[in-house]
């Protein structure tokens, strides 16, 4: 069923580097290493981990083969355990990836003869089918014709998504590079009393990965300053990359 998505964002310009030298480990390193961040090099070129903490909780970013078939080339995701109220459920995903996204759980449905959404499917398209889309006064045009928000409850979806996190997702593409990002797959989800980061490493810079550790530190620290914590704190281990 996911062949749809492959040939779809084969044929929308993602799968391939941006014009110019790929962003190489070295560079990583170097440009981490400045950033006064943790950072653990893999063999295969391209693949890595980087970590740090918000206010003492733990964050990381990978960039590594992808774990979804929407996904061309290379993933970055991350994970922000910033123990937020574990009921919280809001999703920000770009209109591409939802229009297509949406196309096959569909199909996939009606191919089965199924009359729910099955649990096999990916995370992300179960929450498209099981929520509402949200939107408010004061959510910026631009933001609403690229991104789509969906959400259990209005409430922590406005006080999740607020300015700085708006501002970081309309940086990715209305900035430099900015039309080709915004074909590329992009999902940033608050579960679990987590902040998850999934996104296609399309034009494989550091400029990309510098917004992508940015977001999830920006989206983090926005759950963290208006959203309730959970009522029992977890322990502070480094999370892993949600798969």
């Amino acid at each position: 069923m996911f062949d749809r998505l492959r040939r779809a964002f084969s044929t929308s310009g993602n799968s391939g580097a941006a014009p110019g030298r790929p962003v190489t480990n070295r560079d990583v390193a170097r440009w981490a290493a400045n950033q006064q961040l943790a950072i653990v090099t893999h063999a295969t070129e391209g693949h890595f981990d980087l970590g740090g903490d918000i206010h003492g909780h733990p964050w990381r970013l990978e960039c590594a083969a992808p774990t979804r078939d929407y996904v061309q080339g290379l993933e970055l995701r991350g994970r922000a355990d910033v123990g937020a109220d574990p009921d919280a459920a809001v999703m920000v995903i770009n209109r591409p990836l939802q229009e297509i996204l949406e196309g096959t759980a569909y199909t996939a449905i009606t191919d089965t003869l199924q009359t729910a959404v099955s649990s096999s499917l990916p995370e992300e398209m179960r929450w498209l089918s099981m929520y509402e889309e949200m939107a408010w006064p004061g959510l910026p045009a631009s933001f609403r014709e690229h991104f789509t928000v969906v959400a259990e409850r209005i409430e922590l979806a406005q006080r999740w998504i607020h300015a700085p996190v708006v501002s970081q997702l309309l940086n990715a593409v209305e900035g430099e590079g900015g039309t080709e990002r915004a074909r590329s797959p992009l999902v940033l989800m608050l579960a679990r009393g987590k902040v998850y980061l999934r996104m296609e490493h399309t034009q494989r810079s550091l400029a990309e990965i510098a917004h992508a550790k940015q977001l999830l530190l920006v989206a983090g620290q926005a759950a963290l300053q208006n959203l309730p914590p959970m009522s029992v704190a977890g322990p502070d281990d480094v999370p892993n990359i949600p798969r």
